[in-house]
């Protein structure tokens, strides 16, 4: 190609941009041949420009009729890379332009560029959902340029995974129920559909974070993939929550719904072909996938489906073990009500470490930093060491793996950062509000004996019968008492020995009383303070009350928001339901 013939194009490309045909007609009328000239050093025609535009509708419409009226032919003209125009319109989700290609060459779908890729592909690889909806309405099951389907093969295969990550869900339901062959293929990096799948936990409702309110909505939301009747009421009510709800809490529902609806249909297929190894090997590099990122909805529908699949071993790892490896609670409560096969597959892998060796060891810091704060994740350390350990055989307690370590020796190895971490936070925490409740302790005292408005000749407070007062003595005596107590709790955090046990109850307990006395200590002196004013200046002022009380609760609501997620955290943590479940 002549690279200079770019810049004596340039007008046609420019037009193709910006959609304006009417510049360019005539230069068309006169040259034919310039319908699908290679007009950019890439190959590139102007209908390849128009519709990567995803704009110039009238422009490729125009261009397309005159490319028809000469030699339809040409719609399928290829830049350097083998792309067609519809390759272009996959790739942009252009299903506008799209549709207009295969309506004036259907052939065009069957297309492959010069790595093998379909338009189909393309759009399942750009994530262009209704484009890829459109596609496999079009693309023939059949052999194309390279002698392979669309729908088979490493194609077949490429084809479902790539819509698996995009999270297209319902268009792998589609293909699983149309190609079922598809699940026991293998795409270009070697995978299954499945094991693919078992790498995307926001498709599934264990990956979905919802707040309490958005559970609430998403329990009552009814997805039915069927689309069947049901009881006229029942119905009633199901089209009034639909109409309530975040549309997107909806699709997240139905996205769910799909996925595992796929999972089942998956392992169904898998079972079909009634080989053992086509099973291990398909649901044992799922579950193996799954377990690492805690998806225990495909974990246990893949065991109830083939049993034996607990035992799969994935670098030394049964399925038990790997739960402890990479804490992951959901699968490991799961495989716990299971029968007795935790008590089988508890066992030493080659490096001797047993259960409680995997559990000393320190979790993979995507796990770790799933509870914030140091101290918080020592506790969680804890937490998972104490299960484990009962559960596993007597013997295994004090055994040696190949390092010559006991499970204790290997926990206290491998957390000495994060138990030096957690210190570090608890004491500069409690530096840092020791100060605060101190200077309340010294308020609170000296307002004791300086209240507001004097002491007659007896020493006896002059408001001593007016109610206010009362408010103001009570506050500054709970702001007293608070205060030394948020202090004595910090001293005591501060004056610890901050052994490896001190952080699975006892600084964690201290740590919650200290701040909530420290709130408490906050929000009784505003109160208090409130209170000596309204009844020095009723008298002069009489609406002084109202916003005193106003802009006083604004510290003590600052730091309520500032240190509830915290103390929340530390409660849930400390005494919250267990993360564990037993049976």
């Amino acid at each position: 190609m002549d690279d200079n013939a770019t810049i004596r194009n340039l007008p046609i490309y420019k037009a193709a941009m910006n959609d304006d045909w009417d510049c360019v007609e005539h230069i068309f009328d006169a040259n034919p041949d310039k319908l699908d000239a290679k007009i950019t050093i890439w190959w590139e025609t102007p209908l390849h420009i128009a519709i990567g535009t995803n704009t110039s509708h009238r422009f490729v419409n125009n261009i397309v009729e005159n490319i028809v009226f000469t030699d339809a032919r040409k719609l399928g003209a290829k830049n350097c890379w083998g792309n067609t125009a519809l390759h272009y319109a996959a790739k942009l989700g252009n299903t506008i332009d799209a549709k207009l290609l295969v309506s004036k060459d259907p052939g065009i779908a069957q297309v492959t560029n010069t790595e093998g890729h379909t338009a189909l592909k393309l759009a399942a690889w750009y994530g262009r959902h209704d484009t890829l909806w459109y596609l496999l309405g079009v693309t023939k099951d059949e052999p194309g340029e390279n002698g392979m389907s669309p729908y088979s093969g490493v194609s077949g295969a490429d084809l479902i995974t790539l819509s698996i990550t995009a999270g297209f869900c319902d268009v792998a339901l589609y293909l699983v129920k149309k190609y079922p062959d598809m699940v026991t293929q293998k795409d270009r990096n070697g995978d299954t559909a499945l094991k693919v799948l078992a790498s995307k936990p926001h498709v599934f409702p264990s990956g979905s974070k919802l707040h309490i309110f958005q559970n609430l909505i998403y329990s009552c939301i009814p997805v039915d993939l069927e689309k069947t009747s049901d009881h006229t009421f029942r119905s009633f009510i199901s089209k009034l929550i639909l109409l309530i709800s975040p549309k997107d809490l909806y699709n997240k529902k139905l996205m769910h719904v799909q996925t595992l609806k796929l999972v089942e249909r998956m392992c169904s297929v898998v079972i079909e072909k009634g080989s053992h190894d086509i099973a291990w090997d398909i649901l044992g590099t799922a579950v193996s996938t799954a377990v690492k990122y805690g998806i225990h909805e495909l974990i246990k529908v893949c065991v109830e489906t083939y049993p034996d699949i607990v035992w799969y071993e994935d670098d030394g790892f049964y399925l038990f073990i790997a739960a402890i490896r990479y804490r992951q609670e959901k699968v490991f409560n799961l495989v716990y009500r299971m029968t007795g096969h935790k008590v089988f597959a508890a066992t030493v892998n080659s490096n001797a470490d047993n259960p409680l060796h995997i559990a000393g060891r320190l979790s993979p810091l995507p796990r770790l930093k799933t509870v914030s704060g140091a101290a918080l994740q020592m506790q969680r350390e804890l937490q998972w060491y104490k299960k484990v350990e009962s559960l596993v055989k007597p013997i295994y307690k004090e055994a040696l793996n190949n390092d010559q370590m006991t499970p204790r020796m290997v926990f206290t190895n491998e957390h000495k950062d994060l138990v030096d971490e957690g210190e570090a936070w608890m004491k500069d925490t409690s530096s840092s509000s020791t100060v605060v409740g101190a200077l309340v302790v010294t308020m609170a005292f000296a307002a004791a004996f300086t209240v507001p408005g004097g002491n007659d000749s007896n020493g006896l407070p002059f408001f001593l019968d007016d109610p206010v007062f009362l408010i103001f003595i009570v506050s500054d005596a709970i702001a007293l008492f608070a205060s030394t107590t948020s202090v004595l709790m910090f001293l005591a955090i501060l004056t610890s020995r901050y052994a490896e046990e001190d952080f699975y109850y006892a600084l964690p307990k201290r740590m919650m009383i200290a701040l909530v006395s420290l709130f408490l200590s906050l929000a009784a002196t505003m109160i208090a303070f409130s209170a000596a004013l309204a009844l020095v200046l009723r008298d002069e002022i009489p609406w002084i009350a109202a916003p005193v009380t106003l802009f006083a609760s604004v510290p003590v609501t600052l730091f309520a928001m500032l240190q509830f997620p915290l103390l929340v955290e530390l409660v849930y943590s400390t005494y919250g339901p267990s993360i564990f479940i037993d049976v």
